[in-house]
């Protein structure tokens, strides 16, 4: 809980009071985004969630409505432990970058450097009459690992590689794609090698286990393990005290219940309690495995908003943080923008004539968790709430919303 707010709670909502000089937003946008957050409540959208705006180093609103279980009826508040599931890939992003920082690794390098396996890499080609494997045009990069273009996806039923995934037992596990492979990420990045790849390298982006096998490179640069060295290289440092791996006994009374939509009504798809995301997984997933709260992954955010420091300690160097921020994927198919870790679009700042396009940066998690940055006005949003499937598109309307208040 931030220490400068008194928190008032009214019906399902969590109302803060204005905190004066520090307001940096248009009071009215705020309360338009109060007003749509209790709406999407109480019409049954969402069961509860928490939307926290920051600018210039200052929470200017922070707002939590509704539930974190729909059976105990327990608020969703500010310090509610959450499964993050994608939000985790740019975190381990950043944890990569700090062994970059230290020379363990260069962009270009080839993968098969660090796990040979990938030596034998294949391509799957379903261009003629037979499926053929064929060797890569180049290697895989580390580079291509960051950016999505390994040409590796989540083996879904629709990829040309869905029979290698399904052998190798690399998929996303029942109820509902909630649950890692039952292996380590060693045996994870083995497997993947013996999958082909559904293009050539850096051809396109192709969302999927790239972050997971970067948590597997982490270890082999770091000489640790994966969760020793985030815990070491980033949620140390930033007090990200609340964010692991698993929830410890002492905050179990904190974690959310997951949801999910069933006849048309909201309902509990995955109990707190019973969650095996309390114990965690052998699998400790680089891109999904991390459970956070808004308050820590506002720290994560500050210090990229900060251009890599974080309360006077140096996470990253400045000009490291802006090449993540820079499009990787110029070469790529598509229009679609990527830099490492972080997807770059354009937000709609101010109205009327004051109306203008400014970059931001940020990444959503499969339990519809979203979060974007927008260094320019050294300002970042994030909404957290416990839904699958994914939808963004309460997160796309309050940020919206607030957006048109910024000056």
């Amino acid at each position: 809980m931030h220490p400068i707010l008194r928190w008032i709670f009214v019906g399902v909502a969590l109302v803060i009071p204005s905190i004066g000089d520090a307001q940096e937003i248009a009071e009215d946008a705020l309360q338009r985004a109060r007003a749509e957050l209790k709406r999407a409540v109480t019409d049954g959208e969402v069961a509860g969630a928490v939307h926290l705006v920051s600018r210039d180093s200052r929470t200017v609103y922070l707002e939590a409505a509704g539930v974190r279980d729909l059976g105990s009826r327990q608020p969703m508040t500010p310090d509610t432990i959450i499964r993050i599931y994608s939000m985790t890939k740019p975190v381990t992003s950043v944890a990569a970058m700090t062994l970059y920082e230290q020379g363990k690794f260069e962009l270009d390098d080839p993968v098969s450097r660090y796990i040979p396996a990938f030596a034998d890499a294949k391509v799957i080609d379903t261009s003629g009459d037979e499926v053929r494997l064929v060797s890569p045009r180049r290697p895989i990069t580390v580079r291509d690992v960051m950016r999505h273009s390994t040409g590796y996806n989540y083996g879904g039923e629709k990829a040309k590689a869905a029979e290698y995934y399904e052998r190798e037992q690399m998929r996303y596990r029942p109820p509902a794609g909630m649950l890692p492979p039952g292996m380590t990420i060693a045996e994870a990045a083995e497997a993947l090698a013996r999958i082909p790849a559904e293009h050539h390298p850096g051809e396109r982006f192709t969302y999927g286990f790239n972050t997971d096998l970067l948590g597997r490179l982490i270890e082999v640069w770091s000489g640790q393990p994966f969760a020793d060295y985030m815990q070491e290289a980033v949620l140390t440092p930033l007090d990200m005290v609340d964010t692991g791996f698993a929830v410890p006994d002492e905050k179990r009374d904190r974690f959310a219940s997951c949801h999910t939509t069933r006849d048309g009504k909201l309902a509990v798809l995955d109990k707190a309690e019973a969650s095996p995301f309390v114990d965690g997984f052998e699998f400790v997933s680089g891109g999904g495995g991390l459970v956070s709260t808004i308050r820590d992954y506002g720290n994560f955010c500050q210090m990229l908003v900060d251009g890599g420091e974080f309360n006077g300690r140096r996470i990253l160097k400045e000009q490291t943080v802006r090449m993540m921020f820079t499009d990787q994927l110029q070469e790529a198919a598509g229009d679609f923008r990527f830099g490492l870790g972080f997807s770059i679009s354009d937000a709609a700042i101010g109205t009327g004539e004051s109306r203008r396009m400014v970059p931001q940066y940020g990444w959503g998690g499969y339990a519809s968790t979203e979060f974007r940055l927008v260094p320019e006005k050294r300002m970042y949003q994030i909404l957290v709430r416990q839904h699958i499937p994914y939808s963004n598109e309460l997160a796309n309307r309050l940020f919206g919303i607030v957006y048109t208040g910024v000056e």
